[in-house]
């Protein structure tokens, strides 16, 4: 996966390329500017999830008990899944 340094630079370099004229670096930056979205919002999940391990752990949690943890949004999803799925009485 490329960094997002890298991803500017190949920025840079594709508005140069769409100042001198070339047609197909325009599609070619909108894809890029996607992928530095992208990029960027998984940039910061990161350090949100950065964030609450080390919350965490002040508060007295081991690391891997922190980074192991699971927000509870995800975890009530999945009960109230496993709460709304039809039993299977020929198991």
């Amino acid at each position: 996966m490329a960094t997002l340094k890298q991803l500017e630079e190949q920025r840079d370099e594709l508005e140069a390329r769409l100042e001198a004229g070339d047609p197909a670096a325009e599609s070619a930056l909108a894809r890029l500017d996607a992928a530095i979205r992208a990029r960027l919002l998984k940039i910061q999940h990161s350090q949100k999830r950065l964030q609450a391990v080390k919350a965490a752990v002040s508060k007295g949690v081991s690391v891997e008990q922190a980074k192991a943890a699971k927000p509870k949004s995800v975890a009530r999803k999945k009960a109230e899944a496993k709460a709304n799925k039809p039993v299977n009485r020929f198991e």
